[in-house]
């Protein structure tokens, strides 16, 4: 191990100053040995030795488990143009509309710079005992909320997973509430007794979190179901969020947005979702968080195919995978494909690679990292 090997060469230079010197750049590759061909040693005592050089070896290169995608724009104007029909003009004006407009960059930044402060500040008070028990944290994974912020409406309806702080402010919920249902407080978004996993918000269709692996799903695609039915039947919520005899606005473009994990979009439920929302129609989006991890299992040990944004081909849904460590990119293509949702094409899958800077939780270290 490294960390040895520097501490023992550190004391023998400590003890014997005239002896050697070892260049810390060397010391994991090739330990003590790395002083020169046939080099002469004289210590302290009046030692001498003689040192031969060893054979150079090339460094291994790093086996990264979690590479990044590298993705620039063109290459999801690609998937952008050949997998949702979108023309080039079209494309050209989602690059735009980001790219050229100082105040939508602006947004995007301050929703990036509140979630990771929010997250932050949980940690920090999650580590002096104010907030207990389970509790998982969107460090590293802001580019979601960001687009959630940028391109998702207050009517959508929006099913999210254990990991959803930053999903229920993005979406409008307010972060006094939700740091207040974190600490267990009467004037949280659920009085206190949902806690972390469980945040719910009417006012925006925030509709939880949801504390076991893909249970979201199936009420993903029930939502979708019933702003179709809303439609159908002339019904539509009322001030008070209960159904009355009035139709939707002309101009309704609500969709359902359901947020899971590249693991947990291993499940079962996924294949019934994509099934189903294919089959009927439906408007709704399955935002995929690929941050490489189910839990702490490296999602490449149980899943054979990574790409679930490429798992509806079998139904007819298209997908799209963007680049979360561009949260430009993640705007501009889940804006697309937002909007090919709006449009009564049917149901979308929009995977986002990105990386998970925290363990699965803040009392697990994820030593595996």
């Amino acid at each position: 191990m490294f960390f040895p090997r520097y501490a023992v060469a550190a004391a023998l230079c400590a003890a014997t100053s005239t002896a050697f010197m070892v260049d810390p750049r060397n010391a994991r590759s090739s330990g003590l040995n790395s002083i020169g061909s046939n080099t002469v040693v004289s210590g302290a005592l009046g030692m001498t030795a003689t040192i031969s050089e060893p054979t150079a070896e090339t460094a291994p290169e790093p086996n990264l488990m979690r590479p990044p995608i590298d993705y620039i724009w063109e290459d999801v104007a690609v998937q952008l143009k050949n997998t949702f029909g979108y023309s080039d003009e079209e494309i050209d004006a989602y690059n735009s509309e980001v790219e050229n407009n100082k105040e939508t960059l602006m947004k995007i930044y301050k929703a990036l710079q509140l979630a990771r402060g929010f997250e932050n500040a949980c940690n920090q008070q999650y580590m002096q005992g104010k907030i207990r028990g389970f509790m998982h944290l969107d460090n590293g994974q802001e580019s979601i909320p960001a687009l959630v912020d940028y391109a998702i409406k207050n009517g959508d309806k929006k099913y999210s997973y254990y990991r959803e702080h930053t999903h229920a402010i993005a979406s409008g919920v307010d972060p006094g509430e939700v740091m207040a249902e974190l600490f267990m407080k009467e004037t949280g978004s659920c009085k206190g007794a949902g806690g972390s996993m469980h945040i719910f918000d009417k006012p925006t269709y925030f509709q939880g979190g949801w504390a076991l692996v893909s249970e979201q799903l199936p009420y993903a695609a029930g939502a979708a179901k019933s702003i179709l039915l809303d439609r159908e039947l002339g019904i539509s919520d009322n001030a008070d969020f209960e159904k009355h005899d009035a139709p939707p606005p002309e101009d309704d473009d609500r969709i359902s947005v359901v947020f899971v994990g590249e693991g947990g979009a291993q499940n079962g439920r996924m294949a019934e979702l994509l099934n189903s929302a294919a089959k009927d129609n439906l408007p709704l989006l399955a935002i995929v968080i690929d941050n490489g991890r189910a839990i702490n299992t490296y999602t490449g040990d149980v899943a054979k195919n990574g790409n679930v944004f490429e798992q509806g081909r079998h139904y007819g849904v298209p997908g799209l995978q963007v680049d979360g460590y561009d949260a430009a990119d993640v705007a501009k293509g889940g804006k697309a494909v937002i909007d090919y949702v709006r449009s009564g094409k049917g149901p979308a899958l929009l995977q986002v690679h990105t990386y998970r800077f925290n363990g699965h939780s803040p009392a697990d270290p994820e030593h595996e990292r």
